[in-house]
């Protein structure tokens, strides 16, 4: 990981402790769900990043709108709940073995739904997806069924990963990524059935 990704997990680490416990704040960002950064003015002084971020003038735009998209997405998960929605916030939670990443979030939601055929087409959505604004829209609705099931992301790597997905060398890692996360239980529960 290069230094500004991992200034993308500072930045989303300081920042979601920060607006968390906002009712105020968390209803300002969701009004920007699914909006281009800069349709809503009022959101700019919650997602942008501080002076680190801004050190990657060639990365600046792709790095906002990741941040723009997982905060606003995370304000809608947060919404009426009282315990943190995000996993992530330290170093000790971000271990790749422990990782709670969206298509692992969307792999429990699908096993714990009675609609798993809903599930299903909504996470095939969001990896079919051709910009992050298309894939917002089709992750709210996911993420309204995962709050339901109190069942949180890691958001911190969620604006890392919707960084990478804007970059056309990474985009298609992330979408395998989340697809190898969505199914990792049922690839377990094969190995240990067939022991």
């Amino acid at each position: 990981m290069n230094p500004m990704e991992l200034n993308i997990l500072r930045f989303m680490r300081r920042r979601i402790p920060h607006i968390y416990s906002s009712k105020a704040v968390l209803a300002c960002l969701r009004r920007g769900i699914g909006k281009e950064i800069g349709t809503t003015p009022n959101l700019l002084g919650f997602v942008l990043p501080e002076q680190e971020i801004s050190n990657y003038p060639r990365q600046e735009e792709q790095i906002e709108r990741a941040l723009y998209t997982a905060l606003t997405l995370y304000a809608f998960h947060q919404q009426g709940i009282e315990r943190c929605m995000s996993d992530g916030l330290t170093d000790e939670d971000t271990a790749v073995s422990n990782r709670n990443s969206f298509g692992y979030a969307a792999g429990k939601l699908f096993r714990a739904s009675e609609s798993e055929a809903g599930v299903r087409r909504r996470f095939n959505q969001v990896l079919t997806a051709n910009s992050l604004t298309e894939l917002s829209v089709h992750a709210r609705g996911i993420i309204g069924l995962m709050k339901k099931h109190n069942i949180t992301i890691d958001y911190p790597q969620f604006a890392l990963d919707l960084y990478r997905f804007q970059q056309l060398d990474c985009h298609r890692k992330i979408v395998l990524n989340w697809g190898k996360d969505y199914y990792m239980e049922d690839a377990k529960k094969g190995k240990e059935e067939s022991k």
